[in-house]
């Protein structure tokens, strides 16, 4: 597996797997997710050093990206989101691998935390928290533990309400 940040040129393929790794057999239309990367591609959140695929066997297999969010409007933090795998490369580490790739750019650049809304069980085996109990509040309350939090930085988290990027509308 090889991880690198996506190129421009990578756009309409990692729109592709987004559409089959997040496609509802039931559902007639198009994830949602798959507009969320056109927007958020183009928004002020955007930050191209966050936006990494993976390739196994010369194929796009997974992508994640992070955008800028802010914690009462003047704290910077990561949002994260969507992370995409394809169906046939699932369960084969392509989403960890792509989660700690994000992790370590992150904590390079010296960022303070990572904010996501998942599946708790996934995310806590990858350091991800709930991020209420330390004061991080969500646009939408109900979201309870799987609005979570990565802390990179030795200091406590700061509290307050979180935005993510506005694609998100939330």
């Amino acid at each position: 597996m090889r991880l690198r940040s996506e190129k421009p040129a990578d756009r309409q393929e990692i729109r592709k797997l987004t559409v089959r790794a997040f496609t509802d057999p039931d559902a007639a239309r198009e994830p949602g997710e798959a507009a969320l990367l056109s927007e958020l591609y183009s928004c002020e959140g955007y930050l191209p050093e966050y936006s990494v695929v993976a390739e196994v066997d010369g194929h796009l297999a997974g992508h994640a990206i992070a955008t800028r969010g802010w914690l009462d409007g003047d704290i910077p933090l990561l949002g994260l989101g969507p992370v995409s795998v394809d169906p046939g490369d699932q369960k084969q580490g392509v989403g960890t691998a792509l989660l700690n790739e994000i992790r370590d750019r992150a904590a390079q650049r010296g960022e303070r935390a990572i904010i996501l809304l998942g599946e708790p069980e996934y995310y806590r085996r990858l350091g991800y928290v709930p991020a209420m109990p330390h004061g991080i509040i969500p646009s939408d309350p109900s979201w309870g533990d799987y609005f979570m939090v990565l802390n990179l930085s030795p200091m406590p988290l700061p509290k307050g309400n979180f935005r993510y990027a506005e694609p998100f509308g939330v």
